[in-house]
């Protein structure tokens, strides 16, 4: 194209021209030569959601979603993994202990060393971990039960026989009983237990007597109940935290033979003082 041709084009209303770099074809523009008719180009990338939708979504859904599936995941975290400590027992517990914190240390080390995970695998990763947990505490959650209960067998039944002998029992202010050893014999027997001063409990060691409970205080000064003792030496105590390590404890030998007139035992024969 020479330059007379160029002038020419130049020239004549409506004929615009884009010269290419190297040889290349003239383009007309499209509408002629006023502005007016030009299209204007269209947006390539047309926003999502409205301001308003969005600004409710990160403002007032976000927030309040957030805290309740917080609190619900640490809920449930908590609950299994409590399930599965309690039936690991003492050692139990221990080993799945460390287990779990290595396998947490593990999981966040090898996340941070994988900066460009995405968020789907992610959400995959800890959608599997509360699987397993879940998993976990249903598993344990018949060996998690307390079982004091089954341990201790059925509640203590107190024989309806005629008591054959009966000991009384004396609770001191001074954490002590009123003797350190109770004779008695073998038979049905009515422990009488009497306030000195304070709070206190009786039961017996022995695990065949297991559920057998007096209780005193300032505002029941005496209670009793019957149990059925065979020869031998038993022991009895006080329950409350501190006392039995205080000396609150005593015993009760039993021997072969007939009650003492008036269905008495004999008395204790050596003193807590």
């Amino acid at each position: 194209m020479t330059t007379t041709d160029m002038e020419k084009a130049d020239g004549e209303p409506g004929s615009e021209v884009e010269l290419a770099d190297s040889g290349g074809a003239v383009v007309p523009a499209e509408g002629g030569g006023d502005d007016g008719d030009f299209t204007k180009p269209t947006a390539l990338f047309e926003p999502s959601e409205t301001p308003r939708s969005e600004a409710i979504r990160t403002r007032v859904i976000l927030p309040i979603l957030l805290p309740i599936v917080s609190a619900a995941a640490i809920f449930f975290y908590v609950i299994n993994v409590s399930r599965v400590l309690l039936a690991g027992g003492e050692w139990g517990s221990l080993v799945i202990a460390s287990i779990l914190v290595l396998a947490i240390l593990g999981t966040v080390a090898w996340i941070s060393a994988h900066p460009n995970l995405r968020t789907g695998s992610l959400a995959i990763v800890v959608a599997v971990l509360f699987l397993f947990i879940g998993a976990a505490g249903l598993t344990t959650l018949g060996p998690s039960e307390d079982k004091s209960n089954q341990a201790a067998g059925p509640s203590f039944q107190q024989p309806t026989g005629d008591a054959v002998g009966s000991v009384d029992v004396t609770a001191e202010p001074t954490l002590k009983f009123n003797a350190t050893n109770f004779d008695t014999v073998a038979g049905v027997n009515q422990i009488n237990y009497l306030l000195g001063g304070g709070t206190h409990t009786l039961v017996f060691a022995e695990k065949e007597l297991n559920g057998f409970e007096l209780a005193v205080s300032p505002s029941k000064q005496k209670d009793s109940g019957k149990v059925e003792l065979k020869p031998g030496t038993y022991t009895i105590y006080c329950t409350i935290p501190g006392h039995r390590q205080a000396g609150m404890q005593a015993t009760i030998t039993v021997s072969e033979g007939a009650a003492s007139s008036g269905g008495e035992s004999t008395t204790a024969t050596t003193a807590a003082k």
